[in-house]
């Protein structure tokens, strides 16, 4: 892996390109991540439940997505570093098939200001959270049929 100055890096965030911030060069983890918030997006509420998380990534593990990533490396280098930076969460949700509630993962949209912070570290985090934001909250237009033209 090649070093790269700080002011790199956070000149990635201005072509909305977080996951490589947060997780560097390692293309496997980037496109796994990429699998797992498309995964995360079809839910409702940006959310899965532990169990389809798992299931999730023993599909990755298996190769079957298009991306071969360990159920180990899965846990402790992906989810578990999005979890630490607030990025994700665990908690609770009611089950009405079942009338039960169950245990979910959440992706987590950050509280951010309007504008951002004039300088330093506090510009840099917010340029970070924004570019989350945006990258989970991106609406995917729908396909036009021919008719419609």
């Amino acid at each position: 892996m090649t070093r790269r100055s700080i002011k790199l890096w956070w000149d990635l965030i201005g072509t909305g390109d977080v996951l490589k911030v947060l997780f560097g060069e390692r293309e496997q983890t980037i496109k796994a991540a990429r699998l797992m918030i498309e995964r995360f997006r079809q839910g409702e509420n940006l959310s899965i439940s532990r169990r389809h998380l798992q299931l999730f990534a023993r599909e990755l593990e298996s190769g079957t997505l298009g991306v071969k990533y360990s159920y180990h490396g899965f846990y402790t280098k992906l989810v578990r570093k999005l979890l630490i930076l607030g990025l994700l969460e665990k908690g609770m949700a009611w089950n009405p098939k079942r009338r039960t509630t169950i245990r979910i993962y959440q992706l987590r949209v950050q509280s951010i200001t309007e504008r951002p912070p004039p300088y330093g570290f506090y510009k840099y985090t917010w340029q970070i959270a924004k570019a989350w934001n945006d990258m989970i909250l991106e609406v995917v237009p729908e396909p036009q049929s021919e008719t419609d033209a």
